[in-house]
């Protein structure tokens, strides 16, 4: 099927909408590499359905506009003088929401794997090996409150871009610590068997003290029979 290039006859062309398609298209790139990475850390590697949704209803809102421009049919309120203008602005409403649905989904999924390598270690050994852990901890505590308050505020109209950044860049912090963690590996776990070698010297060690005591006791003990035995009948 061949599609024609230049617009029905009493159609316009896109020229008047480039500048808000490029915004769309400038959001859309962002919001594409958020969706790709949430997707990465899942788990279980799924796409989130809300996301989806929202792709989906972006997509039809900017097929809207085109119909409106180029298509063969005028669709319903496209005498509108801003029907594509408004049709835009949706489509970037639902790339926003796209976008911070995809840092939500980040956000479950590594804080998941943080745990899970959280979780394999002592405090001990988290606290020698890894730089200002606790610091680190309390730091991760306090983006779970300015979190909430990015999701509070998503659809929030002239605010929402730089709301938008904001999430993103305390994501970049989660995801910092995360890559972080995983670097340290190797010397969690080199110092976790350390950890485990001295605590079975410490065990054996006191086992044998233990033995020694419990040894000696009996020793002593069967002294102090024998000598009060010889005392008693050496006086009868």
């Amino acid at each position: 099927m061949d599609v024609p290039v230049e617009p029905p006859e009493g159609k316009h062309s896109l020229d008047p909408d480039i500048p808000a398609l490029r915004g769309v298209a400038d959001l859309y790139v962002q919001a594409k590499a958020l969706i790709l990475y949430s997707e990465e850390v899942d788990p279980e590697s799924r796409s989130n359905l809300q996301v989806i949704k929202e792709l989906r209803d972006a997509f039809d809102h900017l097929m809207r506009v085109i119909v409106a421009r180029l298509g063969s049919e005028v669709p319903p309120g496209a005498s509108d003088p801003d029907y594509c203008s408004k049709n835009t602005q949706k489509a970037i409403g639902h790339i926003y929401r796209a976008a911070f649905d995809a840092l939500d989904g980040t956000v479950l999924s590594l804080r998941v794997k943080i745990t899970e390598v959280v979780d394999n270690y002592s405090l001990d050994v988290l606290n020698a090996v890894v730089p200002n852990y606790w610091d680190i901890k309390r730091r991760l505590n306090d983006l779970s409150g300015r979190i909430t308050e990015h999701r509070a505020r998503k659809d929030v109209g002239s605010e929402i871009g730089v709301t938008l950044d904001r999430y993103v860049a305390d994501v970049e912090i989660i995801k910092s610590f995360y890559k972080d963690l995983l670097s340290y590996g190797p010397a969690l776990d080199e110092y976790s068997a350390k950890l485990a070698v001295q605590e079975r010297h410490s065990r054996r060690k006191d086992r044998r003290e233990q033995l020694f005591i419990a040894t000696a006791s009996a020793v002593v003990g069967g002294l102090l029979v024998a000598l009060a035995s010889f005392l008693w009948f050496g006086e009868n």
